[in-house]
């Protein structure tokens, strides 16, 4: 009974260390074989490229279209189409519109409107197009890109937002950010790239007036895009919310990104605010606009209970006009408190580090 148990097991584990060894041998086998199409269409891609990408660039340079056109077969179609983006990325003028009757010849708008259209697509090839409907920039094409602009991954969304902005930036730029209030999936620097590139004429004007008229919560939220306006009203904007919110996140996202004096009794009087928050950016603001006379009022925030502030206010100090190697000496003798002290040894540490790392790149 014994041996015969025994042999049993012995037959089962040889068994199953056949099974074993068989799935090893297929799963190194998939991914050999998975590798070894990745360098096949590496290597197609390269050729692929070799033809069409210097076409493209005589094109764009106003080059006429031959009559007869290499090869291209469907599967390459995605891989061009990535190449045109890449080029439509990077010029401007009449090498863009060249570039456009490039893709109408080849009728990569029927590509990009049917992959834009149906998710079954696939993520990659839905972003390739509807960011190639945005460079061709027909206006038919927006109602497709309006749907597209409701898709619940950011990357489509985002995607759709572009091409409407580059097709009518004046038209859809309130409507960007309608969306980007309703959608916190909506990175703030994404969008405020995308409006940077649609330009301070489309976005300026209607992004101040949402900033102004929002409530709180929407004000936190816009504050950041406002950077990426780059509009010679976006100044006044900052000093009216530094001027008349109560709200300590929007004070604080205001206080750092003011730079015109207009506010500063404004800072002073923040700068004893109870929220931390709004101390720690007050201390920021003096920093740029502030004079000398705020020396104690910085020294005193020196010795905030609260250590963000406490940092803040000892690089301020460093960066009021006239402050120098012996005023640093001086203001450090004059220091009773520890933490104080501490501050400012840890934004001087700071600052000479910076310098040494500078010299040496030089």
């Amino acid at each position: 009974m014994f041996n015969t148990s025994s042999e049993l097991g012995l037959r089962v584990a040889l068994a199953l260390g056949l099974i074993s060894l068989a799935v090893a041998a297929g799963l190194a086998l998939q991914v050999l074989a998975m590798r070894l199409a990745a360098q096949r269409r590496v290597r197609e891609v390269a050729a692929l490229a070799s033809v069409w990408q210097p076409l493209m660039a005589r094109v764009a340079l106003g080059e006429v279209l031959p009559e007869v056109l290499p090869g291209l077969a469907r599967r390459d179609r995605g891989d061009l189409m990535l190449m045109w983006i890449r080029l439509q990325d990077v010029v401007r003028g009449s090498a863009h519109a060249n570039l456009v009757e490039f893709a109408e010849r080849l009728r990569l708008r029927d590509d990009a409107l049917r992959w834009a259209r149906v998710e079954r697509t696939g993520m990659a090839r839905r972003v390739l197009g509807l960011v190639t409907l945005g460079h061709l920039g027909r206006v038919e094409d927006t109602a497709l890109l309006r749907a597209a602009l409701d898709d619940p991954l950011p990357l489509v969304s985002l995607s759709a937002a572009r091409a409407l902005l580059q097709i009518d930036a004046v038209h859809f730029a309130p409507i960007m950010l309608d969306t980007f209030l309703a959608r916190p999936d909506w990175p703030a620097p994404r969008l405020g790239t995308l409006l940077r590139e649609a330009g301070a004429q489309a976005v300026a004007s209607p992004l101040i007036q949402k900033l102004l008229a929002g409530t709180a919560e929407q004000q936190q939220r816009l504050l950041p895009l406002l950077r990426f306006a780059e509009s010679p009203h976006s100044g006044s904007a900052v000093h009216r919310l530094v001027e008349g919110s109560e709200d300590p996140q929007v004070l604080s996202i205001a206080l750092r990104q003011l730079h015109g004096p207009e506010s500063l009794e404004r800072v002073r009087m923040l700068a004893s605010s109870p929220d931390a928050l709004v101390r720690s950016a007050a201390a920021q603001a003096l920093g740029r606009i502030g004079l000398d006379e705020d020396r104690d009022r910085l020294l005193r925030l020196m010795s905030d209970r609260d250590w963000w502030v406490r940092y803040r206010a000892a690089q301020a100090q460093l960066a009021l006009p006239g402050t120098n190697a012996n005023a640093v000496v001086a203001l450090r003798r004059l220091i009773t408190d520890r933490y104080a002290r501490d501050a400012l040894d840890h934004v001087c540490a700071e600052q000479a580090l910076q310098r040494a790392a500078v010299a040496q790149e030089a």
